[in-house]
């Protein structure tokens, strides 16, 4: 006779201290790597949301940095219309980060959050996957504009053509955090509007379009404290374009960590609520 038996209604599942079943522990990052084929062929690769941050940088690369008089005077690393190339790069590079962050107001409208909460994708999971889709669409819009100026006579030094894109990449972190906080803020296409104009403008301020030296005093006070600023003036350094300035890596990180915190404080509410 067996000294032990096992009782009928046992659950198969272990228990918690107060009689519920054990939650299985969520891998960190899981789910990150399907998510992400999926979304990259449906965000990146769509035509209607890289369109905006390819061609206008662009069309202003051709306006004011090809086949220009000055376009092949040296400047330090690089010529004049390879720092036009990489400015203009700058600008659509944040365009495009903060487009594909900006993606989650859709999605919200969609009720593609509220079904995202139903699987295991934690919310920095969530978050994470929004950062690396908007870093591809930073690199889709660089890599075009570089190779566009590559065959119009826009020349460096070996070196520039690489330090060059990964500040760009580093500091487009922030225009991907702000696209997310952006698309949790306010619902629907209107994200993509407000990004789009706040953009142009931060591009002014940053002096992608104009030098801050021809803009009225207000501006020039107001500039070093606009996100793009210390991206494009990254760029613009390692061609010799003034000395290092330690303001700039405070910009884009102040500008990160405030996006990132209210990013990822909308998102945890939209999940609750879903």
């Amino acid at each position: 006779m067996p000294t032990a038996t096992r009782k009928e209604n046992a659950p198969d599942e272990a228990l918690t201290s107060t009689g519920r079943p054990e939650c299985p522990r969520v891998k960190p990052l899981q789910g990150l790597g399907s998510l992400f084929r999926h979304q990259f062929r449906h965000t990146v690769l769509y035509p209607g949301l890289i369109g905006f941050s390819v061609g206008l940088p662009l069309v202003m690369y051709f306006m004011f940095g090809a086949s220009q008089s000055y376009s092949t005077q040296w400047i330090g690393h690089a010529n004049v219309a390879c720092a036009v190339m990489f400015g203009m790069g700058a600008y659509g590079a944040f365009l495009g980060a903060a487009s594909m962050g900006a993606q989650v107001g859709v999605e919200r409208g969609q009720g593609w959050s509220r079904q995202l909460a139903l699987t295991p994708v934690s919310v920095h999971t969530n978050f994470v996957l929004k950062i690396l889709l908007a870093l591809c669409g930073a690199l889709l819009s660089l890599l075009v504009l570089m190779v566009a100026g590559s065959l119009t006579g826009a020349h460096a030094q070996g070196h520039i053509w690489v330090v060059v894109p990964l500040l760009i990449l580093a500091g487009c972190i922030c225009a991907g955090t702000m696209g997310i906080m952006t698309g949790y803020l306010v619902r629907s296409d209107a994200a993509y509007s407000i990004i789009g104009g706040v953009s142009v403008i931060f591009g002014f301020l940053a002096g992608a379009f104009l030098p801050l030296d021809l803009m009225p005093s207000f501006f020039r006070v107001v500039a070093p404290y606009t996100p793009l600023h210390g991206i494009y003036s990254l760029s613009q350094w390692p061609m010799g374009s003034g000395e290092f300035n330690w303001l700039w890596l405070v910009n884009i990180g102040a500008w990160t960590a405030v996006c990132c915190v209210v990013a990822i404080w909308r998102m945890r509410r939209d999940t609750e609520r879903g």
